[in-house]
């Protein structure tokens, strides 16, 4: 199975900033991958998650109906390989082919229909992840040219040839340098998420900032956010309301055409572990596994 090895352990995917790495922080999450090579976020296993082991399956067929489009002959490109210059910088590969005398990359996707809107073949048009993904591998591989083969829902198969620049190499390289000085440092750059501050400031001390100008115009600018939020809430609440009282113990509502507008279903049963019953039942034995958390920190517009 293509690239499924252990140079995806924790150990091997924090020691160099990978293509995947590029991926993620041209999808707004630079922290994450930070924190997660400095040791400070978990990194998640994936290895139980469906839709990942589907794209390990499929893959051949990917490359297959890949080789078939692009008329030439592909191989697998099972390694690794860091740029000559930056031994940081490192990326896996999918397929590798030789057209006209120069060797491309071919990098094989499985997605779900669900995002065949965010593509256009016509302008060539893919997501700003992907097209990092893509231009990292080929600053890794010294190559030009990468093509995207893209299988939608197991329905639609589509490719999408690049020819990547040295300057958008040379510019991804920069700015990804930045972000593994501060993996190096043991640094942050700024959170882009909530939940990033959560992770970088788990903990308060008692300490006061003074606003400026700035901050008191941002800050009653949240507060107006977050009242038009509530007034939407509220109305939400209101017309979903009124929609449960004229369905009553019926499960959908449907259209004249009958297209579904609703569904209001029971959920299957499920099990889960009761606290309560087993202090109740086993209170010595309870109290040997309580454990003290830490208090989360609450953030409140006065």
């Amino acid at each position: 199975m293509a690239n499924d090895r252990n140079d995806f352990s924790p150990e091997i995917r924090n020691s160099k900033w990978w293509s995947g790495d590029s991926r993620k922080v041209a999808n707004g999450r630079a922290v994450d991958v930070i924190l997660e090579k400095q040791g400070k976020k978990e990194i998640p296993d994936l290895s139980g998650v469906e839709a990942v082991q589907m794209g390990h399956v499929m893959q051949p067929l990917i490359g297959r109906l890949a080789q078939n489009k692009l008329q030439v002959e592909l191989k697998d490109a099972d390694y690794s390989i860091s740029h000559p210059q930056h031994d940081w910088f490192a990326s896996h590969f999918d397929f590798i082919g030789r057209q006209h005398g120069q060797d491309f990359l071919v990098e094989a996707k499985n997605y779900n229909a669900m995002v065949r809107n965010k593509f256009d073949p016509d302008t060539n048009r893919i997501p700003d992840a992907d097209y990092a993904q893509l231009v990292h591998e080929a600053a890794c591989h010294r190559v030009d040219r990468v093509v995207l083969a893209v299988l939608f829902g197991g329905q639609e198969f589509l490719t999408f040839d690049f020819t990547i620049t040295e300057q958008e190499k040379e510019d991804l390289i920069k700015k990804m340098a930045q972000y593994w000085g501060f993996v190096k440092a043991g640094t942050l750059p700024p959170a882009e998420t909530v939940e990033q501050t959560k992770l970088m400031y788990p903990q308060s001390i008692e300490n006061v900032i003074l606003a400026n100008q700035s901050i008191e115009n941002g800050i009653a600018h949240l507060k107006g956010i977050k009242n038009q939020i509530k007034a939407l809430e509220e109305q939400e609440e209101r017309m979903e309301v009124e929609l449960r009282n004229i369905m009553q113990e019926n499960s959908e509502i449907r259209c004249v055409d009958g297209t579904t507008l609703v569904t209001w279903k029971t959920a299957k049963s499920s099990k889960r572990f009761s606290a309560d019953l087993f202090k109740t039942a086993m209170p010595d034995i309870y109290e040997q596994f309580v454990v003290e958390q830490a208090g989360s920190r609450r953030f409140l517009i006065k």
